[in-house]
C-alpha cells in the first residue's frame, strides 16, 4: 500500500511537471575574463584582426594565408569574391571567450569558419606549424563557402543554398589542401578503421570525416585527378545533391565510391597486419575503453613506489584523474574531479600531463582556473589541492617535478612563443629557460637535477637546418638544456618526428616517441653509447611513455578501435630488425602524387604543376624586433597578479550548422566532437627521403561524356551563374581563376614597410533575414519578417521580428538589443502584439499586449551565473460585445533574480550525467494603478536535478512559497462573481511554471567518440 501511494504521488508529480520542465532554463556559460582592444591589418586578400600582443601573429598569419590562398584558388579554380575577415586569438583561453558564435568553445575546438559572413576564427597554441595548418584549413572552408553561396544577399536568393555540402567532403578537402597530401596521423586513424572495420559510408562519417573523409578526397584526387575536386563542387551547385554531383563528375555515385574506396583501403592496410603488432600482442592492456565506457585513457604516469599509475580518463563522463594498479589496471581511486568547478574547468588532458613528487606524497597537474591556466599541487593522502599557482602565462602544459622535489619544469605560452619555465617551490619564484619562436615542450629531468631533455622544432642535425632568416617550424627533435648556463645541445636520436622524452630513473636511457617508420612508436636512446632502438612495433601507435621506478617497464597509451588505452611494456627489447622497423608505404612515398605540394618538394622534387612555386614548408622571416635573450637562466618577466587581471569582462550568435570547428587531438583522429568538429594533425608530415620520388597521379582514362548527368524530365538543374566557376573558356582551353580584388589600391603599409594598424570599428551586418508575404480578402496584405544583425565580433546584436497587418496598431513587433562586450551581458527590448479572441460564449474581445523588458547575466564561471530580469507589461483588453466591462487595462512590473548552476553532460537521449539547480526570487508589482487593481506575486523557487551516468534518475526537489492578492476594485468583488473579468487571469503574468518533478529516465546513456 505504501509503495502504491508513493508511486501514485510520483506519477502525479511527473504529470504536473511536464510543461514546466520545458521552461526552466539552465545551461553553461561563456565567460569573458578580459576585454580585448581589437585592431586589424590588411594583406592583399585578408583583413586580419588581432589584439594586444598579437601583432606578430597577425603578420605571420598574413604571409601564411596569402600563401595558402594561392594553393586553394588553384585547386578550386576560384578566388573569393571579396576580402575575408580573419580573427586571431593569442591563446585557447582567450579563444574560448569569443562572441563570434554563441556556442561553447570546448577544450578541443581550435578554430571555426562560418558560411555566410565567412569569418575565420583561430587561435595560436604554441606551434607555428600547427598555426599554419589551422589557418590553411579554415581558409579552405571560407573559399568553399564563398564559391557555393557567394555574398549574403545572393545566398539568400540563389537556389545554390539548397545544396548541402556533406561533411566528409568539406573536412576532407580542408585537410587535404592544408596538409599538402597525406599525413602520418591520418594514416594511423584510417589504418585502425580499416583493420577493425569501422569505416563509415559517406553519409554517416560524422567525426571520421576528418580522417576517413580526408582519405576519400585523396583517393578521388589519386584516381580521377585533382581537377575533379572543383568539378564536384560545381556540379553540386547545379544538381543540388552530392550523389548526383559524384555521378556526373567521376561516374560513380556515393555507394559505388565508398565500395571502391573501402576496397583500396583494405589493399593498402591489411598487409600491415603481418608486419606489425597490436598493443595486446606486445604489452599488457591495463584499461579497456570498450568495456569501461570511456573514450580515452591517457598520459599514464608511474607513482614513485611503482605499484600504481595516474592517468586521465573520461570513464565517468568527465575528464578526471584516476589511480589504477600497475599490475592489473584495477581502479584504485579518483584523485581529481574535473570539469565541474571554476578552478578545475579543464584538466588540459589533450596537451598536458601529470607528475609526482619524488616521495610520492604529492602530485602536480594543470587546470584552467577562472580563465587562466594554473599549476595545481595535490596531496594524495587527503586529495587536497593545497597550492594553486598562476604565473601570468598562458596554456601551461607538461609539468615535470624535479628529482630533488624543489622545482617543477613546464612549458607555457607567452608573447607568441611557447617556452620552458621552472617554478621554484622554495623561493616561490619563476625562471624562464628559453625565449624564442620555436615550440619547446615536454621537459624531463635527468637524475642530477642539472639537465633537462625536451622536444622542440628548433634546428637540429637530424632534422631542419638552422636558418635564422628563414626558420622552418614543425620538425620536432630532442634537445638537452644545461641549467648551469651552458645552453642547449641537440640529442642525436635519428630522423622523424621525435617527441615526448622520458629520462629513466638511472639517467642512462631516454624513452621517446618517433614516427620515423610512419607510425608513432616508442624508442629508447642509450646515453653512453648513443644507440637508439625501437621497443614497440605498433599497428597504430604508442605514446606518452613513463618509466617504472626500477627502470624495467614502460607505461604508455595507445590508440586502437577508435579509443585510447593505457598499456604496460615489460619487455624493453629491440623490435623489428635489431631495433629497426619496417617503414610504412606512407613513408616510402607510395601515397604521393605530383599535385601534392608538401612531400614532393620536401623530397627534393619539383612538381610539374603551377603549385611548384608554392613553398611547402612553414616559413616566415623572423621579426627583427622579436626579443632575443641568452639561454642561460634568467628571471621571467614580472607577471601581473591574477587579481589585477583586467576583468572588464564579456559574453554570445552563430549557427552551429554553418560553423566549422577544429578539434585538437595531439597526433590522432580522436576527439569529443559534434557534427561540425574536426581533428587537427598536430604532428607535421614526415619529410620524405630525397631518393623517394613522388608517384604520379593515376591517369583518368574514362571518357568525359560518360560523366554527363542527364536530368530526368521535370527535374530542375541549377547551372552556376558565375562564369568564373567554369573550368574551360569558350574555346575549350583550361580556365585560370581570376582574382578581382585589387590589392594595389590598399593603403596597408607604413613608410618602413610594416603593416598599417587600424582600430576595429563596429559595423552591423546581417546574420539572419527571413520573411513571408500573404494576402487574404479580410485582412489584406500580411507579412512576417525576422532580422538579426550583429557586428563582426558578436559584441552587439539586434533582433527585429515583425508580423505586419494592414495597420500598425494591428501588427506585432519585437525589437531587442544585446550587449555582450563586458563580462556582464545586458539586454533590452520592446514588444507589441494584438490578438482577437472568441470566448466560450462566442463574444469577441481583443488583447493588446505591449511593454519593455531588460536583463543582465553575470557569469561567475562556466558553470554558475547570476541572472536578473525586469519587465513592465501593459495589457489593454477590449470587449466588443459587452461595453460595460470594456476598456479595463492592467499594468504590472515583474522582476526575477536567479542563481544558476549547471554541470550536466548531454547525450542523444538527454542529460546523462551531472547536476543542475536554480534558485530564484520572483516578484510582481502593479504600476500606475489607474484602475485600482492590484496584482502582487512573490515567488521563491528551487530546482535541482542530479543525473547519474547510464542510470539517469532525476531526483528533483522543489519548494514554492507564493502570496497572491488580487483586488479588482470597481471591476469586480471576486472572480466567481464576474466570470468575464476572470478572463484577465488568462494573460499569464507568471514568467515560468515551477518544475516540481521531472521524468525518470532509466538507462539513459550516450557514447560520443572522444
Amino acid at each position: 500500500m505504501k509503495k502504491s501511494l508513493v508511486l501514485a504521488i510520483g506519477c502525479l508529480l511527473v504529470m504536473t511537471a511536464a510543461v514546466g520542465a520545458q521552461e526552466t532554463y539552465f545551461g553553461k556559460n561563456k565567460v569573458q575574463y578580459r576585454n580585448f582592444a581589437w585592431q586589424y591589418i590588411q594583406s592583399d586578400h585578408f583583413d586580419i584582426y588581432f589584439y594586444d600582443g598579437g601583432y606578430d601573429l597577425a603578420v605571420y598569419a598574413s604571409a601564411e594565408l596569402e600563401q595558402a590562398y594561392t594553393i586553394v584558388a588553384e585547386q578550386l579554380k576560384y578566388y573569393a569574391r571579396s576580402r575575408l575577415p580573419v580573427f586571431v586569438y593569442n591563446s585557447h583561453d582567450d579563444f574560448q571567450q569569443t562572441n563570434i558564435i554563441s556556442d561553447e568553445v570546448t577544450e578541443g575546438v581550435e578554430g571555426f569558419t562560418e558560411a555566410f559572413k565567412k569569418r575565420v576564427v583561430v587561435h595560436f597554441a604554441g606551434s607555428y606549424e600547427d598555426f599554419r595548418h589551422l589557418l590553411h584549413h579554415e581558409l579552405t572552408h571560407a573559399v568553399v563557402y564563398d564559391y557555393l553561396y557567394g555574398e549574403f544577399f545572393k545566398a539568400f536568393l540563389t537556389p545554390n543554398r539548397l545544396f548541402s555540402l556533406p561533411m566528409w567532403f568539406a573536412e576532407g578537402f580542408a585537410e587535404y589542401s592544408s596538409n599538402g597530401g597525406w599525413t602520418q596521423a591520418a594514416d594511423m586513424a584510417v589504418r585502425d578503421a580499416t583493420i577493425h572495420e569501422y569505416l563509415q559510408p559517406l553519409d554517416y562519417m560524422q567525426y571520421l570525416s576528418y580522417t576517413e573523409g580526408y582519405a576519400l578526397v585523396k583517393y578521388i584526387v589519386d584516381t580521377y585527378g585533382v581537377d575533379k575536386l572543383h568539378e564536384i563542387l560545381s556540379k553540386g551547385k547545379a544538381l543540388l545533391t552530392m550523389d548526383k554531383a559524384l555521378k556526373s563528375s567521376i561516374g560513380v555515385n556515393s555507394e559505388e565510391l565508398f565500395e571502391k574506396f573501402t576496397k583500396e583501403m583494405r589493399k593498402r592496410y591489411w598487409p600491415d597486419i603481418a608486419l606489425r603488432e597490436e598493443p595486446k600482442e606486445f604489452a599488457k592492456l591495463l584499461t579497456n575503453h570498450e568495456k569501461d565506457g570511456s573514450h580515452y585513457n591517457e598520459k599514464p604516469q608511474f607513482h614513485p613506489k611503482g605499484q600504481m599509475l595516474a592517468m586521465f580518463s573520461d570513464r565517468g563522463g568527465y575528464t578526471e584523474i584516476y589511480l589504477i594498479s600497475a599490475i592489473d589496471g584495477r581502479r584504485l581511486g579518483r584523485l581529481v574531479k574535473g570539469e565541474r568547478s571554476a578552478d578545475l574547468e579543464s584538466l588540459r588532458w589533450y596537451t598536458s600531463g601529470i607528475s609526482f613528487s619524488p616521495d610520492g606524497e604529492q602530485m602536480v597537474f594543470v587546470s584552467k582556473s577562472k580563465g587562466v591556466d594554473a599549476l595545481n599541487f595535490l596531496r594524495l593522502k587527503d586529495k587536497d589541492i593545497y597550492l594553486r599557482k598562476k604565473f601570468g602565462v598562458m596554456s601551461i602544459v607538461t609539468p615535470a617535478w624535479s628529482p630533488d622535489g624543489t622545482r617543477v619544469a613546464f612549458s607555457a605560452l607567452s608573447q607568441g612563443a611557447r617556452d620552458l619555465y621552472v617554478y621554484c617551490l622554495d623561493g616561490d619564484s619563476l625562471i624562464q629557460l628559453t625565449h624564442d619562436r620555436y615550440d619547446d615542450v615536454s621537459p624531463s629531468w635527468f637524475p642530477d637535477g642539472r639537465r633537462l631533455v625536451f622536444s622542440s622544432d628548433r634546428p637540429h642535425p637530424d632534422g631542419a637546418a638552422a636558418d635564422a632568416a628563414d626558420p622552418i617550424f614543425g620538425s620536432y627533435n630532442l634537445h638537452t638544456l644545461d641549467l648551469d648556463g651552458l645552453g642547449i645541445a641537440p640529442m642525436l636520436v635519428g630522423g622523424g618526428q621525435n617527441t615526448e622524452p622520458a629520462v629513466s630513473p638511472e639517467g642512462d636511457r631516454v624513452a621517446f616517441v618517433s614516427n620515423r617508420n610512419g607510425i608513432d612508436n616508442l624508442y629508447v636512446y642509450y646515453v653512453d653509447s648513443a644507440r637508439v632502438i625501437a621497443v614497440t612495433n605498433s599497428l597504430t601507435n604508442a605514446k606518452s611513455p613513463s618509466w617504472s621506478p626500477d627502470g624495467k617497464a614502460l607505461a604508455f597509451s595507445t590508440y586502437q578501435k577508435a579509443g585510447y588505452d593505457v598499456c604496460l611494456l615489460k619487455d624493453i627489447a629491440p623490435k623489428g630488425d635489431n631495433g629497426l622497423l619496417v617503414p610504412t608505404d606512407f613513408v616510402l612515398g607510395k601515397y604521393d602524387n605530383k599535385v601534392e605540394w608538401a612531400r614532393s618538394v620536401r623530397g627534393g622534387e619539383t612538381p610539374d604543376t603551377a603549385l611548384a612555386a608554392v613553398p611547402p614548408q612553414v616559413t616566415a622571416p623572423l621579426d627583427p624586433d622579436f626579443p632575443k635573450v641568452p639561454l642561460a637562466l634568467q628571471p621571467a618577466p614580472a607577471a601581473p597578479a591574477m587579481d589585477t587581471l583586467s576583468l572588464d569582462t564579456a559574453l554570445v550568435p552563430g549557427d552551429t550548422a554553418t560553423a566549422d570547428t577544429i578539434i585538437l587531438a595531439a597526433d590522432t583522429a580522436l576527439a569529443i566532437v559534434d557534427t561540425t568538429a574536426i581533428v587537427v594533425d598536430t604532428v607535421a608530415a614526415l619529410p620524405a627521403d630525397s631518393t623517394m620520388a613522388a608517384q604520379p597521379a593515376a591517369a583518368d582514362t574514362t571518357r568525359e561524356d560518360e560523366y554527363v548527368y542527364h536530368a530526368p524530365p521535370g527535374e530542375s538543374v541549377f547551372l552556376p551563374e558565375d562564369e568564373l566557376t567554369m573550368t574551360t573558356d569558350s574555346a575549350g582551353a583550361p580556365r585560370r581563376p581570376v582574382d578581382h580584388i585589387n590589392a594595389d589600391s590598399l593603403d596597408n603599409r607604413t613608410e618602413t614597410g610594416g603593416y598599417r594598424v587600424r582600430p576595429y570599428k563596429t559595423k552591423f551586418t546581417p546574420d539572419i533575414i527571413s520573411g513571408g508575404l500573404q494576402y487574404d480578402s479580410f485582412f489584406g496584405f500580411q507579412g512576417q519578417t525576422v532580422f538579426i544583425f550583429s557586428d563582426y565580433l558578436g559584441d552587439h546584436q539586434i533582433l527585429v521580428a515583425t508580423d505586419l497587418v494592414n495597420t500598425i496598431d494591428q501588427s506585432n513587433i519585437q525589437m531587442f538589443y544585446l550587449y555582450n562586450k563586458l563580462r556582464v551581458d545586458f539586454s533590452i527590448g520592446v514588444f507589441h502584439t494584438k490578438n482577437y479572441y472568441l470566448d466560450a460564449n462566442d463574444e469577441l474581445f481583443s488583447d493588446r499586449f505591449y511593454g519593455l523588458l531588460g536583463g543582465m547575466s553575470w557569469p561567475r564561471s562556466r558553470f554558475t551565473r547570476l541572472e536578473f530580469t525586469a519587465a513592465t507589461f501593459f495589457i489593454d483588453r477590449k470587449l466588443y460585445d459587452d461595453p460595460v466591462l470594456s476598456g479595463k487595462d492592467v499594468r504590472v512590473s515583474t522582476a526575477t533574480l536567479s542563481w544558476i548552476h549547471d554541470t550536466v553532460l548531454w547525450g542523444i537521449t538527454g542529460p546523462v550525467n551531472g547536476a543542475r539547480w536554480r534558485f530564484g526570487l520572483e516578484a510582481a508589482q502593479p504600476v500606475f494603478g489607474n484602475d485600482g487593481s492590484q496584482i502582487r506575486s512573490i515567488t521563491m523557487f528551487f530546482d535541482r536535478s542530479r543525473m547519474e551516468e547510464k542510470e539517469a534518475v532525476l531526483t528533483d526537489l522543489a519548494c514554492q512559497m507564493k502570496k497572491f492578492t488580487a483586488e479588482l476594485g470597481n471591476l469586480a468583488a471576486s472572480f466567481s462573481e464576474h466570470a468575464k473579468a476572470a478572463r484577465l487571469s488568462t494573460l499569464g503574468f507568471t514568467r515560468r511554471q515551477i518544475e516540481i518533478a521531472r521524468l525518470v529516465v532509466q538507462g539513459a546513456s550516450s557514447k560520443e567518440i572522444g
